[in-house]
C-alpha cells in the first residue's frame, strides 16, 4: 500500500524536461529549451494546457525559469499551464525574425506531439535581457500571442495596430533609470497608437525583479488565461472586440477608481492606466 501510494504521489509531481533544437546561428547550433509539466497534469485532459513562455536574464540557461524560479511553478501548479523557457546565448537572440523565433516555434511543436499543449494563444514573460524577447516575440507573431509582460526592459518593439488587442503589461523601478526612461516612453507611444499597455513603475527599486512587481504580473496573466479559457478547446477565441476597462489607475498617486467616478475622468490623459478587472488593479495600486 505503502509503494502505490509512493507511485500516485510520485505521479503528480511536476517534472522538468527539454528538447533540442538545431539553428544556424554561431553560438546556438544545438539550443536547449526546458519546459516544466505541471503536478496535476492529464494526458487524456478536457482540454488543452496553456504555455507560459519565461525568458530570464541575459544568457539564462532556461532551466532555473522552467523549474519554477520566482514563484512561476505554483502559478502554473494552480492554472495547470507549462512553464517553456530557452536557453538562448548570444547572436542577438532577443531578435525572433533572425532565428531565434523559428527555434521557439520548433521546440513547442515538438513539447506539442507529447502532451496537449495549446501552442497558438501564449503567454510571455521576461524581465532584463528576458523582458526584450518577453515584448519582441509577440510583436514577431502577435497572432499566436493571449499577453505579454516586460519587467526592466530596455528594448522595444516598434509600436503598430497589429498589437492592439494583444494585452501587454510594463514594469520597472523607477531607480533602475535609463530602462525607466525607454519604458515610459514606449508605454506612451503606444497609447498614442491606440493600444493599450498596463504600466506600473515601482519606487526606489534598481535593475531588480521586485516582489510586487512578480503580484500584478502573476494577476495579469491569470486573468487573460482564465478571460480567455475557450483558447484551451481549440476553436478560434481571438478577442477582436473593444476591452472594457472598469478601473482607471492615476499613475502619478498609484491610486485606482471606479471607471465612472468623477476623480478618474479627472485623471491626466498621461497618467491615465487603464485596468480591466479588481483582480489587476489591486494589485496595481490603492483603491480610492
Amino acid at each position: 500500500m505503502s509503494i502505490l501510494s509512493f507511485q500516485l504521489n510520485a505521479a503528480s509531481l511536476p517534472q522538468v524536461s527539454s528538447v533540442t533544437v538545431k539553428t544556424r546561428a554561431p553560438q546556438n547550433e544545438l539550443v536547449t529549451v526546458w519546459y516544466r509539466i505541471p503536478k496535476n497534469y492529464h494526458p487524456r485532459q478536457g482540454q488543452m494546457s496553456r504555455v507560459l513562455v519565461l525568458f530570464g536574464g541575459r544568457n539564462s540557461s532556461g532551466k532555473d525559469m522552467a523549474s519554477g524560479r520566482l514563484g512561476w511553478g505554483k502559478w502554473a501548479d494552480d492554472n495547470n499551464a507549462f512553464l517553456v523557457s530557452p536557453g538562448f546565448k548570444d547572436d542577438n537572440y532577443w531578435e525572433p525574425e533572425k532565428w531565434s523565433g523559428r527555434a521557439l516555434l520548433n521546440a513547442l511543436e515538438q513539447i506539442r506531439k507529447r502532451y496537449n499543449i495549446c501552442t497558438d494563444k501564449l503567454l510571455f514573460y521576461g524581465y532584463s535581457a528576458g523582458s526584450q524577447c518577453s515584448n519582441l516575440f509577440p510583436a514577431w507573431r502577435p497572432q499566436l500571442t493571449r499577453a505579454w509582460v516586460s519587467h526592466a526592459c530596455g528594448v522595444f518593439h516598434e509600436p503598430t495596430a497589429r498589437m492592439r488587442f494583444v494585452a501587454g503589461l510594463v514594469t520597472c523601478g523607477d531607480a533602475d533609470h535609463a530602462r525607466y526612461v525607454i519604458s515610459r516612453n514606449f508605454v506612451e507611444n503606444c497609447r498614442k497608437k491606440g493600444t493599450n499597455i498596463i504600466w506600473r513603475s515601482f519606487p526606489n527599486h534598481p535593475h531588480d525583479v521586485s516582489p510586487d512587481s512578480l503580484r500584478l504580473a502573476r494577476e495579469f496573466l491569470t486573468y487573460y488565461h482564465k478571460a480567455c479559457s475557450a483558447d484551451l478547446t481549440g476553436r478560434n477565441s481571438r478577442r477582436n472586440d473593444i476591452p472594457v476597462y472598469p478601473y482607471i489607475g492615476d499613475d502619478q498617486e498609484g491610486v485606482f477608481y471606479r471607471a465612472d467616478s468623477p476623480k478618474a475622468k479627472n485623471i491626466l490623459p498621461e497618467d491615465r492606466v487603464l485596468l480591466p478587472a479588481l483582480s489587476i488593479a489591486l494589485a496595481w495600486g490603492e483603491a480610492e
